[in-house]
């Protein structure tokens, strides 16, 4: 069986960074004809599971040795933290909770082969930092969230501070 061959092209560098200075950052790749951006909410395949891993980029990079990598702060559907859901107001059914705080399940690094496509998330808190949503856009949305689940605390929370996982105005 032939293996498929995906398209692939960076996009807009941002910078050289690591130990060693052997990484460069980038703002952008194309892959598969599709075009992600930093801050893009995406799907990760999940092995041997049928629903897919939902994050956020926060940085895309490629090491000196051509390996390509995606940091991703991840989104929790309801049933993934149904544990820490007692005593909250029930989440809507297409309703994401976005990780925050510090620990363990914030973020991580994936290889950018894991991205599996792009995903519509709306953001309706009414935090005055948030643009409001069109009625438009949340009839398009795949998922909303305005809520977080703060991974240290393992609590959900309404409010953030200006910073999640490092990075301004999420």
């Amino acid at each position: 069986m032939e293996e498929e061959i995906l398209q692939f092209n960076w996009g807009k560098k941002r910078g050289i960074g690591g130990k060693k200075k052997d990484v460069q950052f980038y703002d952008s790749f194309t892959y598969d004809g599709v075009e992600y951006k930093l801050f893009d909410n995406v799907f990760l395949h999940k092995d041997d599971e049928s629903d897919p891993y939902i994050g956020k980029l926060i940085k895309i990079w490629e090491h000196r040795d051509s390996s390509k990598k995606v940091k991703v702060q991840w989104f929790f559907r309801p049933r993934e933290i149904r544990n820490f859901l007692e005593g909250i107001e029930s989440p809507c059914d297409n309703e994401l909770f976005l990780a925050c705080g510090e620990g363990a399940g914030l973020a991580n690094v994936n290889p950018l082969e894991a991205v599996a496509g792009k995903c519509n998330i709306v953001c309706t808190s009414k935090d005055t930092r948030n643009r409001q949503p069109s009625d438009e856009e949340l009839k398009m949305a795949e998922f909303v969230f305005y809520r977080f689940f703060d991974v240290g605390s393992r609590k959900i929370v309404d409010k953030v501070d200006d910073k999640i996982a490092g990075i301004d105005g999420m």
